[in-house]
């Protein structure tokens, strides 16, 4: 589908669906009713409107995430068009692993040797690892969802987009709110956000939250639930106006969780896999492909649900993390200056039996920790009577990571995994120029460069013994590698060890890398009136390179693979219609996408492959229609046609990637619909019921197209009622998520076509209830 035809689409959707998502939503309901609202920005780093901003963004206020249940990032797949996002990453084990997909453009692997494919900003602070990535919305103003390459202002791995969250500033009075929720699988959650002014120079906020809820996936051996919640977190933001030119803010942020572990399940085994069939040996099993001792058994006979798994390895996942900014803005009239520096630190442990059975399959320990510091200069102006705006900057980024991992196979132990240590500096500039009223130009340029290195730390724990027939010795009872030519002594039970305790994968010594590019945006924007701007931009991308740590070979070094980059164009409008009561935005794009990053199973370890060239093209299409004063309708649609043009033979022939291949994470459609009606009680205040609904089409998880892990077309309904006291100081609101109880899966897992024998899957809650209660004071 060229761009022509997907705007043709798009047209056409929004004649006839009326349905969408809620990008750029301004949400206010009162005693008056529904408004629309103008929805203030900094996707360009300065305050605009968004229906001024000539780039294609999704932007939810607070009201927004709440009225829709979003609490955590990984919801908002549910109502972005072209968004994937999910809170369990493949192999990860945690909770709080994210894999972020805009467009078809993200990453699925989690260790800190790989970065991730869409950035995550807190308060203009880059978070550099997946890990740590799906939050709590505690105490949230506002989320920005930037699609398409965001190389210039934003720079560093954004390749695919960006998503920003902005937290709430502290007020001028006391004052804050406190929210208990309750609901199903004991849920309990408990909020409590406070402005406390210090003076009319120096403000304060405060905001302490704490979440459990029992998990929904039951471990059959001991009753143990995964998927649970137990987080706690606290932020605390400080403002100091030390004159009318200067403003320092200082934030904090702590946040912990300690859970039993991801939800993840069996979802199928190849029993005659050599990892399945040997496990199964060892455990007694003596008919693997049938019901006879299924206990000791590596086979599908161990499929036990969607909720349920007979793993019996232990499970844990946990995170304990805190960072801390100061943004300093100096506004010298003509000039502003900007200085933000930041500092994080994290440290995660996730344990996860990939198999899912009581088998020795595979089992794996992440126990890693992270560091970062960054620093950013702006430097921002207009001149010739503000008709240009302009921007500089320049950005230093550094960090240390170590992960150390743990991995038990049939045949023995071994650890994988090392310490990396990155770098990136860059400096950019972007401005515009108004050449008439309406017609503006936008151009921009980074020119980044970026260090990577990492530290081997990978050796065999035991002495892998591996079992072979008798026909497999030679003359003198030795084993013969087959590939290698290289013999083995035969040990006892008639194994032979091919791999001896101590052994060294790789030489403890530091690889390195470096690269630097230059990634330019263009724009040109057209407001032919008030209520109508169209546009064109241009914009490159690319994510540094890196280190496959999960090496399971012994070689000379870690193998590297290299960067990848995008360039997108895409064309765009935004308007209101309706006599102001409808805001409706598009946009359609093509992606020229090259060195794609892709995950492909070796053996039995995750492996990153430089996969080629793929062109994405696609639409998004979003609204906003209050017709009447209590009736509110948001709705959103995005389309995704991602093909490979070219693919690497590494990828055909080591990962059986085929050329027709889907793209992973990247359904074709994906939609949304939320409507609310307001009715006013007088005295009694006001009562909104709200139902939504989201929709995604076929969605593979892996490059192989691996049908046993892929998720078919689902629909998902959400409904509310909402009561809101007549001084607005009180809401109480009843909801339920998954009306319909639909079961479908979040994230997949394969090995089923190499050794490992084994698939996991991910599947989201079934559905729950909820009562939450706001006071307001």
């Amino acid at each position: 589908m060229n761009i022509v035809t997907s705007i043709k689409y798009a047209a056409l959707g929004s004649i006839l669906l009326t349905i969408a998502s809620p990008v750029g939503v301004a949400y206010a309901a009162d005693k008056e009713g529904f408004a629309l609202e103008e929805v203030v920005v900094t996707a360009r780093k300065r305050e605009e409107s968004l229906q001024k901003t000539p780039i294609s963004l999704a932007a939810f206020t607070a009201n927004d995430l709440k009225i829709r249940q979003i609490g955590t990032t990984d919801q908002l797949t549910q109502v972005t068009p072209n968004l994937q996002f999910s809170s369990q990453a493949p192999s990860s084990g945690s909770n709080a692993s994210s894999q972020i997909f805009i467009r078809g453009i993200g990453q699925t692997e989690f260790l800190p040797s790989t970065d991730p494919g869409v950035g995550l900003y807190i308060d203009g602070v880059y978070m550099a690892r997946s890990v740590g990535g799906t939050l709590d919305f505690a105490d949230i103003q506002r989320i920005e969802v930037l699609r398409g390459p965001q190389g210039t202002l934003f720079g560093r791995n954004t390749i695919g987009g960006a998503i920003s969250i902005h937290t709430t500033m502290p007020a001028e009075e006391f004052g804050g709110d406190v929210t208990v929720t309750g609901g199903s699988d004991n849920r309990i959650e408990a909020l409590l956000n406070l402005d406390l002014p210090i003076s009319e120079k120096l403000l304060t906020r405060f905001s302490i939250g704490k979440r459990n809820r029992d998990g929904y996936v039951i471990r059959t051996l001991d009753g143990k639930d995964l998927g649970d919640d137990d987080t706690f977190g606290l932020n605390a933001t400080a403002v100091l106006k030390a004159s009318e030119d200067l403003e320092f803010i200082l934030r904090f942020d702590y946040n912990k969780e300690d859970e039993n572990g991801a939800p993840q399940v069996f979802n199928s085994i190849t029993t005659s896999g050599l990892f399945a069939r040997v496990g199964s040996a060892a455990a007694g099993c003596s008919a693997p492909g049938t019901e006879i001792d299924e206990l000791n058994c590596a086979n599908n006979f161990q499929n036990v649900g969607p909720y349920a798994t007979n793993g019996t390895f232990p499970v844990i996942s946990t995170l304990e993390g805190w960072g801390t900014s100061l943004t300093a803005t100096y506004d010298a009239g003509s000039v502003t200056f900007k200085s933000i520096t930041a500092y994080r630190d994290m440290e995660w442990l996730a344990s996860r039996d990939a198999d899912n059975t009581p088998v020795v399959v595979l089992h794996t320990i992440n126990d890693d920790t992270q560091k970062q510091f960054s620093q950013e200069f702006q430097l921002s102006g207009a001149a010739f009577d503000d008709k240009l705006q302009w921007m500089v900057g320049a950005y230093y980024f550094e960090e240390s990571a170590t992960d150390d991992y743990w991995v038990e196979i049939p045949f023995g132990e071994f650890n994988t995994g090392g310490e990396v240590e990155n770098d990136t500096k860059a400096v950019f500039a972007q401005a515009t120029y108004d050449v008439t009223d309406k017609l503006s130009i936008t151009a921009g340029l980074r020119y980044t460069d970026e260090n990577k290195a990492f530290l081997p730390i990978q050796s065999a724990l035991t002495t892998y013994l591996f079992p072979i027939a008798a026909s497999e010795r030679n003359g003198d009872g030795l084993y013969v590698h087959p590939v290698t030519g290289d013999l083995f002594p035969t040990v006892a039970g008639g194994n032979v060890a091919v791999v001896t305790a101590g052994t060294v994968f790789f030489a403890e010594e530091w690889v390195k890398s470096n690269v630097s590019d230059a990634t330019p945006m263009a724009n040109i924007a057209y407001q032919a009136n008030e209520d109508l701007m169209v546009y064109f931009n241009y914009a490159e991308g690319f994510k540094s390179g890196g280190f496959n740590a999960r090496n399971v070979k012994p070689g000379a070094t870690p193998r590297l693979f290299a960067p990848e980059f995008a360039t997108t164009y895409e064309v765009g409008f935004k308007a209101t219609l309706a006599e102001g009561t409808l805001r409706l935005n598009g946009a359609a794009f093509r992606t020229d996408y090259k060195d794609l990053q892709f995950v492909i199973r070796e053996d039995f370890a995750p492996i990153v492959f430089n996969a080629g060239k793929a062109v994405i093209q696609g639409f998004e299409l979003e609204w906003t229609f209050v017709p009447v004063p209590n009736v509110h309708i948001v709705g959103g649609v995005g389309y995704t046609d991602g093909s490979y043009e070219e693919l690497s033979d590494e990828l055909i022939t080591n990962g059986g990637v085929a050329i027709e291949n889907a793209m992973p994470h990247a359904p074709d459609w994906s939609a949304s619909f939320g409507a609310a009606y307001e009715f006013n009680m007088g005295e009694n205040g006001t009562l909104t019921p709200r139902i939504d609904w989201s929709y995604h089409s076929k969605v593979h998880f892996n490059a192989n197209n691996t049908e046993a892990i892929s998720q078919d077309g689902y629909n998902i309904f959400n409904a509310a009622v909402q009561w809101t006291s007549p001084d607005d100081e009180w809401t109480v609101t009843a909801a339920v998520t998954n009306l319909g109880d639909k079961l479908y899966r979040l994230s997949g897992n394969s090995s089923l076509e190499a050794s490992a024998s084994y698939a996991e899957s991910t599947y989201a809650r079934p559905r729950e209830w909820s009562l939450t209660v706001n006071y307001n004071f």
